[in-house]
């Protein structure tokens, strides 16, 4: 981490943000910071290290790589990836708007940018819109993305816990969730919560919906991650006690009612 300056050093270490949101601020970064340019091949393994679960940042970090091997302008590198970043909110909010703004009222969990950026688009169009957001053990990034939520007018937000899901469920027309990651086969990886989330509106007939960038698809049809710091569930220690801490899982496509793209 040493060749890491400050803002790398949040960026990478950045446990609340969605990958969405994360890719942005580290492009910006490397972008503004070219001056690095001897030190990015390091910089980037740390960093495809850091994030193996998301997809759309291991593509980035896969292509400037490529760009620094062939000695290719990274301005070039750059700039394209500015107008992909440009394009792919624009055609995904178009997308997600069909095709969601007759619902009123959303569950979701996490903190996902593309979510807020369809739900902000989506209330544009509405006089009133509900949702229920996840809180999001153990970081509780759920509670960011009601905050930025809630400075939004004419929208109501509902900030819960993972026990409160199946009640809330009930009260919702349908669950909107980002995604770190689409397998080749079909299947999505988000923040845990996802799959019991999904699972409840297969039980109770409601749509469940996955907004996601193109590059979110994997040619990848399986999924590993690392354990997380067991100290984020609970400190006490005892050699009969087993505690375990992932962020991520698995949602079956068949649980899922459309992947919106852009």
């Amino acid at each position: 981490m040493k060749l890491l300056d400050k803002k790398l050093k949040k960026i990478v270490n950045d446990k609340t943000s969605g990958s969405s949101e994360i890719l942005f601020e580290l492009h910006n970064h490397l972008k503004n910071e070219k001056k690095l340019i001897a030190l990015f091949p390091e910089i980037i393994e740390l960093t495809k290290k850091q994030f193996k679960s998301f997809q759309s940042i291991q593509k980035y970090l896969n292509d400037i790589s490529l760009f620094l091997k062939k000695r290719k302008g990274l301005e070039f590198f750059f700039e394209k990836y500015d107008q992909i970043f440009r394009k792919s909110l624009i055609g995904l909010k178009t997308n997600a708007k069909q095709i969601l703004n007759n619902y009123s009222s959303f569950i979701t969990i996490s903190n996902s940018n593309t979510v807020f950026e369809v739900l902000k688009e989506l209330n544009q169009s509405k006089k009133k819109i509900k949702i229920f957001v996840l809180e999001s053990r153990p970081k509780l990034e759920g509670r960011i993305l009601a905050k930025k939520l809630s400075a939004l007018s004419n929208i109501k937000i509902h900030l819960i816990t993972e026990a409160m899901i199946a009640d809330s469920v009930k009260k919702v027309d349908a669950a909107l969730i980002g995604a770190d990651s689409i397998l080749a086969t079909g299947d999505v990886i988000n923040k845990m919560g996802s799959l019991q989330l999904a699972l409840l509106c297969k039980e109770m007939n409601k749509p469940f919906y996955v907004v996601a960038d193109k590059n979110k698809f994997s040619k990848s049809r399986t999924f590993s991650q690392d354990e997380m710091p067991l100290e984020e569930i609970w400190r006490h220690k005892s050699t009969n006690l087993i505690v375990q801490n992932f962020y991520f899982e698995k949602v079956d496509k068949n649980l899922i009612t459309e992947i919106i793209t852009d």
